[in-house]
């Protein structure tokens, strides 16, 4: 843990920590998302996600907090989450003197780009003097001096990426390239509703979640340079009888348009191993090279649902493609693993019962 000082509006000092998971003490005190905040702040994803929380005292109360998440293997991207200051001592600068030591923080460890999100008019005037401005809906973004063409070099062709599981390390490299401008399909990312203009933050932590104890698997396409260049997950249908059926959601940059089809094929293989046999994505009628990465990859058009989607040019029909995938038809979860369903235990009675 490392400790300064700054002078608030008031003439008070401020000691800021900068302190790591576990967090001990302070974990009930800062910010997380509830789906992971016992495993984050006890350091169970420290592994690959570098998760410092910048934490403000006065008299020994702690009265502001905010996190920074970061990849631990390159520290190139960053996401500003959880930003919170006690009610009694707003207005004198706290917010503003933390997120000043994370920027000058992530700055000195070489980061690149930093993504929050807010819907505060008065929080997002905090940001804009930091250097924060509006990329994507409610989302704004960082970029450290000689960073102006980030989505163009940290998105660009290094050569060619490979396939492999995500990490929870890929939490800020997701927001990077799904928060790009660019591709502009309609639908950013169907499992999460995530639209064009909608920013990506905690959409990840959902995919990864919802993929978890054999529901699914989320899979991205690295780069050479350890960039997020691609990425693919699928959740199987919550229910006994469509547990066979997986909808599958994907992104990849422009530049790696030409290897789509090796992420959407590592995905089915994927899907496959856990008995799925069916895998289905959902598309905008608009967004022709996507649907072409799925045609290229064996998927066929099954239904086209009219009027769908409600975009800036019209309504929009939303395609469904799908994929037969071979796969055993045995059902690997049970009825009683699904809401309603008899328990072994209820079968038993319910047969004695009859007898």
């Amino acid at each position: 843990m490392t400790t300064t000082t700054a002078t608030l509006k008031t003439g008070e000092r401020l000691t800021v920590r900068v302190a790591r998971p576990p967090l001990g003490e302070y974990a009930p005190l800062v910010g997380c998302w509830g789906a992971i905040r016992n495993e984050l702040l006890a350091g169970g994803m420290s592994e690959s996600l570098a998760t410092p929380y910048f934490i403000g005292e006065l008299n020994g109360q702690v009265v502001g907090s905010m996190a920074c998440y970061v990849p631990v293997d390159t520290m190139d991207v960053g996401l500003v989450e959880f930003v919170a200051t006690s009610e009694e001592h707003r207005q004198k600068g706290i917010a503003s003197a933390l997120l000043g030591t994370l920027v000058e923080w992530f700055a000195s460890v070489g980061g690149q780009a930093l993504n929050l999100c807010t819907s505060n008019p008065f929080a997002g005037s905090l940001y804009e003097k930091h250097g924060f401005w509006y990329s994507v809906g409610d989302g704004m973004r960082y970029l450290a001096p000689g960073s102006d063409d980030f989505d163009q070099e940290y998105l660009g062709d290094s050569g060619t990426a490979r396939v492999r599981p995500a990490t929870w390390g890929d939490l800020p490299r997701a927001s990077a390239l799904y928060n790009s401008a660019e591709p502009g399909w309609t639908i950013k990312d169907y499992l999460t509703s995530s639209f064009r203009d909608t920013r990506f933050e905690k959409h990840f932590v959902d995919l990864m979640k919802g993929a978890e104890n054999r529901k699914g698997e989320v899979v991205a396409l690295e780069s050479p340079k350890t960039r997020l260049v691609g990425l693919a997950a699928f959740h199987r249908t919550d229910s006994y009888m469509e547990q066979h059926v997986a909808t599958l959601s994907f992104r990849v940059s422009s530049a790696y348009y030409g290897q789509a089809d090796e992420l959407l094929d590592a995905t089915a293989r994927r899907a496959a191993d856990l008995s799925i046999t069916l895998l289905q994505a959902y598309v905008s009628e608009h967004d022709t090279d996507q649907a072409g990465m799925l045609e290229a990859a064996g998927f066929t058009e099954e239904a086209r649902l009219r009027d769908r989607l409600r975009t800036p040019d019209g309504l929009a029909d939303m395609i469904v493609y799908s994929l037969q995938l071979a796969g055993t038809d045995d059902p690997i979860f049970g009825p009683e693993d699904y809401y309603a369903g008899r328990n072994p235990w209820q079968v038993e009675r319910t047969a004695a019962r009859k007898q």
